[in-house]
């Protein structure tokens, strides 16, 4: 596959509409490693509920909100953080549900694959922090997380049943080779039909959307990391790069 060079700059934009709300990605770094670096412009007039879905990386974003808040759902109840500045730290294949209501302010953060303490890896979390500048590396990733206040848990589906947390567990394994949700039926002893069913109860998507989603949210890891479009399009399934 063919990479940009590292520290490459590219102004890249994200629009998300809720009731008249945008996020704005007012810088893209893709950084040497495992790494990119972007710098976000929060602008929610009204609400907006997002849905972050993450593949085989980790992401921090560091908030500093001049007006308005954000909240977290977390099964049936929501989890606020206690300031105005604060981090979060999204785990790999970790489901969350960011809420934006009316919500002004900045965000910095860094995506990566590399490894990280296995303390930090469990569930995503929010929490915090002092640090005031912008991280630069895992390392940077490390500290901010060493020296986080008062971290809460906000995945989305802390609930989940054993049956629909092994068949997510199996999807995130092998993501990458498509893998078949009627085989992994198969392999925990329930039919398809079941597997789907309970999936979606616990999830909110079916496996098959799950699958799909993890192979988006790679595909997009690795475009803000510099690889080349053609070569990601492939390899999550496109063979029309228009397409994809």
């Amino acid at each position: 596959m063919k990479n940009k060079s590292p520290d490459s700059k590219k102004s890249a934009r994200r629009f998300e509409s809720g009731e008249g709300g945008i996020i704005e990605r007012r810088t893209t770094e893709a950084r040497s490693g495992k790494t990119y670096f972007f710098e976000d412009e929060l602008n929610i007039k009204g609400f907006l509920e997002a849905k972050v879905i993450m593949c085989a990386g980790w992401l921090l974003e560091l908030f500093e909100i001049k007006s308005g808040e954000i909240f977290f759902t977390v099964g049936e109840r929501e989890t606020r953080p206690n300031t105005n500045r604060f981090g979060i730290f999204y785990t790999p294949f970790s489901i969350t549900k960011p809420c934006f209501k009316n919500t002004k302010g900045n965000v910095t953060g860094i995506a990566g694959r590399e490894s990280l303490p296995a303390k930090f890896m469990s569930v995503p979390f929010v929490f915090e922090t002092n640090f005031a500048g912008k991280p630069e590396n895992a390392a940077d990733v490390e500290k901010i997380l060493n020296s986080s206040l008062n971290p809460q848990p906000i995945e989305t589906y802390p609930h989940a049943s054993l049956i629909s947390l092994k068949a997510k567990r199996l999807i995130d394994e092998n993501y990458q080779i498509y893998p078949s949700i009627a085989r992994i039926a198969a392999r925990l002893k329930v039919s398809h039909e079941h597997l789907s069913r309970q999936f979606k109860h616990d999830f909110g998507m079916s496996p098959s959307a799950y699958l799909r989603e993890i192979r988006v949210s790679d595909a997009t890891f690795r475009l803000a990391q510099g690889e080349e479009i053609i070569d990601v399009s492939h390899d999550v399934g496109y063979n029309d790069v228009s397409r994809f």
